[in-house]
């Protein structure tokens, strides 16, 4: 790939950053706390074309690629990373999802208007209690009867299932013991399909999080998205381990930009802080880390538009981004000392939002048990 961004591509960062520097990270803490609805975000983000950028213009997305949409999701999270992560990017994924089959299912073109527009929501559902990042594992199931799909499971750890009109749903097909899934389109108002309660968390409150319960609802052989549920479903998880690791980075940026200018303002022994060796030092190796971590993350990007295979290399970026953001926040607070601490500081709500990007979309243990399988293959050459 170039060594270097082309304007127009570097014009969609600084534009997404002065966005989100603007009219995100001012209120992020008002949706953090619930003063703000998960609703009122999306509107910002859809008032600011921000909504479907990788959906093709065709359909009604920008029609932005892979590389493009990174440097966006990275600009967005010097605003908030939950926001970018949670409501924004997770809804353009799906949106990215449908729109492969617009052409092949009636019910996806009939809804897609209002879903692309960012009007209607959509919420993923693929994971349960017990099973974990392993989907082939799950219980829920789906039976075929004369009348439609009749429906049974749980899913647990559901990101935006209060605000959700629909559901693509993940299950298995015929019984708990197939490898054979099905990937279902399922309304919030069918019966039998239920959403429990939400989950307060260690952060990233501004979305509904909570388990749906699948009691025998029946849906129509029409909302099949596809049958082959499990591979697409890996499919659709490659999306955010571009994205995740790009909004990693640019939290990580906008955490050490702020505490850049903490340390020039605070004096210890008559010397601003950020005069001290050491904590140069520290910011130093910050600052090559995540520069390091940007260019995995465009590098990862750049292939999937050259439509290469990166498994192994969107594992090793997930891992890597997710844990320069931990690293750089934890090490930052400590700069920060007591007001870092703060349970109301914007370091520790970033903090909440850095571990749960090391734990969503395949946990890091995940990515590391990736990596080691092409090890293992490689020393077997």
């Amino acid at each position: 790939m170039a060594v270097k961004l082309l304007d127009k591509e570097k014009l969609l960062f600084d534009e997404a950053r002065a966005f989100a520097l603007k009219k995100i990270a001012p209120y992020a803490d008002q949706w953090e706390n619930g003063e703000k609805t998960s609703r009122e975000a999306m509107d910002v983000f859809v008032e600011s074309s921000y909504c479907s950028i990788g959906v093709s213009k065709k359909l009604g997305g920008r029609g932005y690629n892979y590389l493009e949409c990174a440097l966006i999701y990275e600009g967005l999270a010097h605003g908030d990373g939950a926001l970018s992560s949670s409501i924004i990017q997770l809804h353009n994924n799906i949106t990215c999802l449908l729109a492969k089959y617009y052409d092949k299912n009636e019910v996806i073109r009939e809804l897609f208007p209002a879903i692309v527009s960012g009007h209607k929501r959509v919420a993923f559902a693929i994971t349960e209690k017990h099973s974990g990042s392993d989907p082939s594992s799950m219980n829920s199931y789906a039976e075929l009867r004369h009348d439609g799909y009749h429906v049974f499971g749980k899913k647990a750890w559901i990101f935006n299932a209060l605000e959700a009109d629909y559901f693509v749903i993940t299950v298995k097909n015929g019984s708990p013991d197939t490898k054979h899934m099905l990937m279902l389109l399922v309304d919030r108002n069918t019966p039998g399909f239920t959403i429990g309660d939400n989950t307060p968390r260690l952060g990233n409150n501004c979305i509904s999080c909570c388990n749906l319960y699948l009691d025998g609802c029946i849906i129509s052989k029409n909302r099949i998205i596809t049958e082959k549920g499990f591979s697409e479903a890996l499919s659709f998880i490659d999306l955010p381990r571009i994205f995740v690791p790009s909004i990693a980075i640019g939290m990580s940026q906008r955490i050490i930009d702020i505490t850049i200018k903490y340390l020039g303002d605070q004096k210890s022994f008559s010397k601003f802080n950020i005069s001290d060796k050491g904590v140069q030092s520290t910011l130093f190796k910050l600052l090559a880390r995540v520069e390091a971590g940007r260019w995995l993350v465009y590098r990862t990007a750049s292939k999937m538009d050259k439509f290469e295979s990166i498994k192994i290399q969107s594992a090793m970026n997930k891992l890597f981004a997710t844990e320069v953001a931990m690293d750089t926040i934890t090490k930052c607070l400590q700069l920060f000392g007591e007001k870092g601490y703060d349970k109301l500081s914007v370091l520790s709500r970033h903090m909440a939002v850095a571990k749960l990007l090391q734990i969503v979309d395949g946990t890091s243990e995940i990515q590391k048990i990736v990596i080691g399988r092409d090890l293992e293959l490689l020393a077997n050459e």
